[in-house]
């Protein structure tokens, strides 16, 4: 993949669609939630922080399952190279 090619801002618009729409998911789900409904009705800034707090999170699992993927794939194409040497 190149890096300004059709496939990398697929890819991307891509992901900012599913993203947008997992928050909006989120966002219905925990105002559905007697709770945070509660929390979004006395505080809504309050909310938006644990809203924010909560993408974050999120973010930071994905970035670390991308980081461990990628570390994965450096050492299953290393293990391969050694295979193909009869190592």
């Amino acid at each position: 993949m190149f890096p300004l090619s059709d496939l990398v801002w697929g890819m991307l618009f891509r992901g900012m669609a599913y993203g947008f729409l997992a928050g909006i998911v989120l966002i219905i789900v925990f105002l559905w939630s007697g709770r945070y409904g509660t929390l979004a009705g006395l505080k809504p800034i309050g909310f938006v922080y644990f809203l924010a707090g909560l993408e974050i999170g999120i973010a930071l699992i994905g970035a670390i399952a991308f980081l461990g993927l990628h570390v994965w794939n450096g050492w299953a194409l290393r293990a391969l190279g050694r295979s193909k040497q009869g190592m």
